[in-house]
């Protein structure tokens, strides 16, 4: 993962994103957000594995229900930039 003020972000750093995005995913979860890595339900444990890395190709959609609010969270790996 790559900080604008430095080049690379150190394996401290590193852990402390995926422990605090698998907080926020298991509360959204919790609350009732359906999670998805590549089109498949996944827990927010395995979201964190495949998402959450150094030069991770994913990327995180949010979908809204009809009142605005958040019902699915969708990673969905970027092949083309």
């Amino acid at each position: 993962m790559y900080d604008e003020r430095r080049e690379i972000i150190s394996k401290e750093e590193m852990e402390a994103a995926r422990e605090h995005m698998l907080l926020c995913l298991e509360q959204m979860s919790q609350s009732g957000v359906k999670l998805f890595v590549d089109g498949q339900a996944v827990l927010p444990v395995e979201a964190v594995s495949k998402a959450v890395h150094e030069n991770s190709p994913y990327m995180a959609d949010y979908v809204l229900d009809a009142s605005g609010m958040i019902e699915q969270v969708r990673f969905d790996k970027v092949t083309r930039w």
